[in-house]
């Protein structure tokens, strides 16, 4: 018997019926339903499911589907990855760039369970913070690290190497260190290029630099980015993983971002190309809701 974790954003409008439909399908598939604790108060006629933490069910999962937008893949993203689940994104809403399906092509899930699917391996990075030389803090990203002012009338000072090398230095609100698969989010709101998710590239993009000649960068996925970064009369710098909150840094730390031995498997089923779903985005005007949500 196969078994699938759902995760579902259940301040999603509609999020309700659409996850009582895949369970339906997947009730009368054979399928075993792991569901989040959160998810109890929701009635699923037929559809018996057993209601464990992310942590808990996904090792336990043949494939997590996550019911929602890219933002829902992102937060579900890493232990996924950790324990090397595929995940499809069912898209609730507005178009995504990383879900796979739309809320009316929920029947396509069974193709899943007929084995009619790819898999689109997807490059994350891994976050580390240096203080006096020791890590206190790491973090895995599918989307991007971002460096950022925390006080919106103030400037910090940053300054980027390369395998220890300089590379630029700047005055600005910050800088987004993305992978192909976050070029199309914060980074593109920047300035920064779009980079084909298979290209497997990390992407240094300014954000509202002080400076004309402060630009993106590409770099090989073999480099390791090094960031130091100060606020101007007293400002706050913060770090974050896929915008997962954020943590204060110190003007003597050192972040550090180079890839990850974690990949995102994401299940493909209908075929799509890449610049497809690149065009359809641009022309439904959906960046500006895959930068809010995802960024």
């Amino acid at each position: 018997m196969k078994s699938v974790f759902i995760s579902p954003n259940l301040e999603k409008n509609g999020i309700h019926c659409a996850l009582q439909e895949t369970c339906r399908i997947l009730s009368a598939c054979g399928v075993r339903i792991l569901l989040p604790p959160q998810a109890q108060g929701i009635e699923l006629e037929g559809a018996g499911a057993q209601y464990l933490p992310a942590e808990t069910a996904i090792p336990q999962a043949d494939f997590v589907i996550s019911l929602g937008g890219d933002g829902t893949i992102l937060r579900i993203a890493r232990q996924a990855a950790l324990h090397k689940v595929p995940l499809l994104g069912i898209n609730i809403g507005h178009v995504g760039f990383m879900t796979e399906l739309e809320r009316e092509e929920i029947g396509l899930v069974q193709k899943v369970l007929q084995e009619e699917y790819t898999i689109d391996s997807r490059m994350m990075l891994e976050l580390s913070i240096l203080r006096d030389g020791h890590m206190v803090y790491s973090q895995t990203a599918l989307n991007d690290v971002t460096v950022t002012k925390h006080n919106p009338f103030h400037v910090i000072s940053l300054d980027i190497c390369a395998d220890s090398v300089p590379v630029t230095s700047f005055q600005g609100d910050g800088v987004v260190i993305s992978t192909p698969t976050g070029s199309t989010a914060y980074s593109l709101a920047a300035g920064g290029p779009v980079i084909e998710p298979s290209a497997e590239n990390i992407e240094v993009t300014p954000i509202c630099p002080h400076a004309m000649q402060a630009k993106s960068f590409i770099f090989s996925p073999e480099r390791e980015i090094a960031v130091t970064a100060s606020g101007r009369d007293g400002g706050v710098v913060c770090v974050a993983a896929d915008g997962d909150g954020g943590l204060e840094v110190h003007p003597e730390d050192v972040v550090i971002v180079r890839r990850s031995k974690l990949d995102t498997r994401l299940i493909r089923i209908k075929g799509k190309s890449f610049y497809h779903v690149l065009r359809q985005k641009l022309s439904d005007g959906g960046i500006k809701h895959e930068i809010s949500t995802a960024g």
